[in-house]
């Protein structure tokens, strides 16, 4: 028993309809727009796509692989994409990104996901609505597009995190905000780990494949790739800007800690000849000044405030103060 998580046949204006597993053929149909939804988590639906006639044994191994990157290659009749769209689920962190596998053919795309991926659902909604894809050409497309479309929260979230992160900082440096930046650095590093070969992706698909969609689709996709470059600018800004924070922390770090060595160094350069001339009176043999002088005491603490005092004012006056 193959468990789908969704069978949907396309009407051609915008509208779906959920088909049970029983009516999903057993081969690439030439005919109809259909579109299968399946959980990589479920070995069955492996099985179900290996015995499907038409699909490469190498398409089955990419939808369900562990591990993937963005990509776009022609394989048999088809194309295979791989996409990432940004993990939105609960308690999970966003730059998490959650892979998309698509066979794409001109009646039929078959995706397969791990974890959900709130793009899917946003097509669904559509076609709940009416304005849904009305065709496999045109429901890659909005995949492509709904993906795109999410990352923007996830980058601008970042962009705003940090900006309030550069204000704080000039009001005075935590610890709790260095964490909090090298936190956003990597958060950005792997956005940008993905995002990069996954433009390289959709630019492929918008013109080595572009005979696959219509004039409009590829319009549309092109306007992804703009979008993704856009961000891929923002993730390099967002970059410098975390690493220039960090070097200012480091830098106002270092002038805390010189200036503590500073007045630390003009404090011993006060005490050490007062330290000298109490060890130098301290030693207990013959011959000491004013040891029968019941004063002298007295004498030694005035003397040594005094000398205190002449070096506190040289200090002063050579401003090293």
């Amino acid at each position: 028993m193959v468990h789908f998580l969704h069978i949907a046949e396309l009407d051609g204006m915008g509208g779906m309809r959920e088909l049970s597993q029983h009516e999903v053929p057993d081969n690439v149909s030439h005919t109809g727009n259909l579109w299968v939804h399946l959980d990589c988590n479920i070995k069955s639906g492996e099985h179900w796509l290996s015995s499907l006639e038409g699909v490469p044994s190498a398409v089955v191994e990419a939808l369900f692989a562990e591990e993937t990157r963005p990509r776009v290659e022609r394989i048999g009749q088809g194309l295979l994409l791989t996409l990432r769209g940004v993990n939105l689920n609960p308690n999970s962190s966003p730059t998490d990104m959650v892979s998309l596998r698509i066979w794409f053919t001109p009646n039929l795309i078959v995706t397969t996901r791990r974890r959900r991926l709130l793009s899917v659902q946003d097509i669904f909604s559509e076609f709940k609505k009416g304005t849904g894809p009305i065709s496999t050409s045109d429901l890659l497309t909005q995949l492509t597009k709904a993906l795109t479309i999410r990352m923007a929260g996830t980058i601008d979230t970042l962009e705003d995190l940090l900006s309030d992160l550069e204000e704080d900082m000039g009001q005075g440096i935590q610890l709790s905000q260095r964490a909090l930046l090298v936190e956003k650095r990597l958060e950005t590093v792997r956005l940008r780990r993905f995002l990069a070969p996954q433009k390289e992706a959709i630019n492929k698909l918008s013109l080595d494949h572009s005979e696959l969609l219509s004039e409009t689709q590829v319009i549309e996709i092109r306007e992804s790739v703009n979008d993704l470059t856009r961000y891929l600018e923002s993730l390099e800004s967002l970059r410098e800007r975390s690493l220039f924070m960090q070097e200012e922390f480091v830098n106002l770090q270092a002038e805390r800690m010189n200036a503590r060595m500073y007045v630390l160094s003009l404090l011993s350069g006060i005490f050490l000849p007062l330290s000298f001339l109490t060890g130098l009176f301290g030693i207990n043999i013959g011959g000491m000044p004013g040891v029968d002088n019941g004063m002298s005491f007295w004498y030694f603490c005035i003397s040594l405030s005094v000398l205190g005092g002449i070096q506190y004012w040289l200090m002063k006056k050579s401003r090293w103060f």
